[in-house]
């Protein structure tokens, strides 16, 4: 937002939960996206200069304080989603299936600038199942989970992800290489 913003003013009861569950649906419709892999609406939810963040560490404040998971920008999530889908990419075989489980959405800010171009900060706790048929693998099955802070900007009506940071609960842990987008 490039101008002063201001808290927008204290909606009525009703519009307040209108607003909830706007916001509540879009982040459980960027989940089905990633379920269904419809990579291409999933990564039109994403502004230009967006960032995708999943740190090492929780108290990680910038991405320049340590270690990241996934520190991507958009041209890094096309090309990663791109793998995924490219038949010749041994390593992403067979492709990994999801289910995400979103809960908890909640608005933990709303501003709107002078120009009208509203921000919001919104935070959920996720589930992401992943499950990989592999032979010489049973039941390979992970689960990741932790606190999403998505931070979105308001166009009029429409949504669009300006970052999305992914806490996750054992983030310190060693991961074999995590493939589906959290």
């Amino acid at each position: 937002m490039a101008t002063a913003e201001l808290l927008r003013p204290e909606p009525s009861a009703a519009d307040a939960r209108a607003r909830r569950e706007e916001v509540r649906a879009f982040i459980e419709d960027e989940a089905r996206l990633l379920d269904d892999r419809d990579f291409t609406p999933w990564l039109a939810l994403f502004d230009e200069d967006c960032r995708y963040w999943v740190p090492v560490h929780p108290e990680q404040r910038s991405p320049a304080d340590g270690v990241s998971h996934f520190h991507d920008d958009k041209q890094i999530l096309m090309a990663r989603t791109h793998r995924l889908l490219n038949p010749r990419a041994f390593g992403a075989e067979p492709s990994p299936r999801t289910a995400h489980v979103v809960s908890g959405v909640r608005i933990e800010r709303d501003v709107v600038g002078a120009d009208g171009e509203g921000e919001l900060v919104v935070t959920s706790s996720q589930i992401m199942l992943e499950y990989r048929n592999r032979d010489g693998f049973e039941n390979d099955l992970r689960m990741f989970g932790g606190r999403v802070t998505h931070t979105l900007r308001d166009r009029g009506g429409r949504f669009t992800i300006a970052e999305k940071r992914v806490d996750l609960i054992n983030a310190e842990a060693p991961f074999n290489a995590m493939l589906a987008p959290l």
